[in-house]
């Protein structure tokens, strides 16, 4: 239900969070191959009447579809309990969510109001502690949560809550309120229709001080960060972010950065990790969602800055594990591993250690030395223009504007698991994978060059950047 369904727009994650939820549902469905099947696709009657053959011989039903009072519901799995029925949602996360409660109310309240009596309610999500044993050996994968006396209150209003969204569709449109509601648990569909009539907000809005400073100021009614009273800030980071917006130079500490970095001992090996995670674990030894390392870039330097490449890439589609931890394990084994937000690299890389003992050793020793290079340059680096963000991809253009991603066809982490999922998929020819195997390369590569031309900004005193 919704004013105007032809207002929904794309948002970045759909893509990836539907061919998520069809994996999962898939696999759901393989672990109880006696279900009864109900197409979607078969039309309201259609459904409807094998929905009812399959509940009037009790058999266990994926996407029983039922309506009611205008409201159509799809049920996962419709499972016979006893002389009723259970209600099970099958969902991607590790845990059940308060969010799944409304789904599961509605499916309930329109089912009963079918005749069925619903015993239990139930999410059946990925267990957090699974790891496959053996290529398509899934069984324990998932878990059941039961959220019947979460839903039940719900329920228990369904048919007020409905009947008031129905109402409210007869009368004229109301005004949107936008916040962070429209961002949880997902981007909402109409997030850039719900934003576009608004009025243009201030250039350098509060909402730039990190860690979500800024709402203490929304709720004073100040949106404007120069309009901020710079006694009311709080912390030395917003203080900074304050007076880089008002003045227009760069909070730089040269002397500052040098001495932390100067404990990086060569030769430093500059190191970057492109993963890909899949919620049904693909090889044996994987979790649900863990990251699998497909490729990383490492420019390891001398002391006189001399530069060698080390590159990792494998889109063969077969565990690329192995591989990778071998060719880590080759990597310098003294000195500084230098990573952004390091804690990432780190883990991956402890990953494979467990992964495979034989080379734990050496990998544990390379996590040990693993340094990050984020947190001194949000220690000692600020340039208005990154508004209040310290990734890599918005300090680069404050300090090398010409290494600008807009010019890459991978441009972020999201398009390197785009590239990969197209390389290993059996229809990609081999003239389209050499050109992702390239364009893999050249983002990997630009994300170890920017680490470095970072680094060699933070120490370098000098005049501040121009702010644009």
């Amino acid at each position: 239900m919704t004013f105007r369904p032809d207002s929904a727009g794309p948002t970045n994650d759909a893509a990836d969070r539907r061919a998520t939820a069809h994996a999962i549902a898939a696999e759901a469905r393989r672990q109880m191959p006696d279900m009864v099947m109900i197409d979607p696709a078969s039309g309201r009657s259609a459904a409807s009447a094998a929905t009812g053959a399959a509940i009037a011989t009790r058999q266990t039903i994926a996407g029983a579809q039922f309506f009611h009072d205008g409201v159509q519901a799809i049920v996962d799995i419709l499972e016979p309990d006893g002389d009723g029925w259970r209600i099970i949602a099958v969902r991607g996360s590790t845990k059940a969510k308060p969010d799944h409660l409304a789904a599961l109310a509605t499916q309930a309240w329109v089912a009963a109001a079918n005749g069925l009596r619903i015993t239990s309610v139930h999410v059946r999500h990925l267990d957090r502690d699974f790891t496959l044993d053996r290529s398509g050996d899934r069984g324990g994968l998932f878990v059941d949560t039961d959220v019947t006396a979460l839903v039940a209150p719900i329920v228990a209003t369904q048919g007020a809550r409905i009947g008031a969204a129905k109402a409210l569709l007869t009368q004229s449109e109301p005004a949107a309120i936008v916040g962070d509601h429209c961002h949880a648990p997902y981007t909402c569909v109409f997030t850039d229709y719900c934003h576009a009539g608004l009025p243009a907000g201030p250039y350098w809005p509060v909402t730039i001080l990190p860690r979500g400073a800024g709402k203490a100021f929304l709720r004073r009614g100040i949106d404007d960060l120069t309009l901020v009273p710079v006694e009311d800030l709080r912390s030395d980071t917003d203080r900074r972010v304050h007076r880089a917006t008002m003045t227009g130079q760069v909070e730089h500490d040269p002397a500052g950065a040098a001495q932390v970095m100067a404990g990086w001992s060569y030769p430093r090996t500059w190191l970057d990790f492109e993963t890909v995670s899949d919620a049904v674990p693909v090889w044996p030894g994987c979790a649900p969602y863990e990251q699998v390392p497909f490729q990383f870039v490492a420019d390891v330097e001398a002391a006189d800055h001399g530069i060698v490449r080390r590159e990792f890439l494998d889109l063969s589609g077969k565990d690329p594990r192995r591989a990778c931890a071998q060719a880590l394990a080759a990597l310098p084994r003294t000195g500084a591993v230098i990573a952004w937000h390091a804690r990432f690299e780190r883990n991956v890389v402890l990953r494979l250690a467990r992964a495979y003992p034989d080379l734990a050793a050496v990998l544990d020793d390379l996590a040990a030395r693993i340094v990050d290079l984020l947190p001194v340059t949000r220690d000692h680096w600020y340039h208005r223009d990154q508004r209040g963000s310290w990734s890599i991809k918005a300090v680069l253009p404050t300090i090398a504007p010409h290494l600008d991603y807009a010019t890459l066809a991978v441009r972020d982490g999201g398009d390197a698991v785009a590239a990969y999922r197209e390389a290993v998929d059996v229809a990609s020819t081999p003239e389209r994978r050499a050109e992702l195997d390239a364009a893999l390369r050249l983002y990997c590569g630009r994300d170890v060059e920017a680490m470095r031309v970072v680094a060699e900004r933070l120490i370098e005193p000098g005049p501040p950047s121009p702010v644009a």
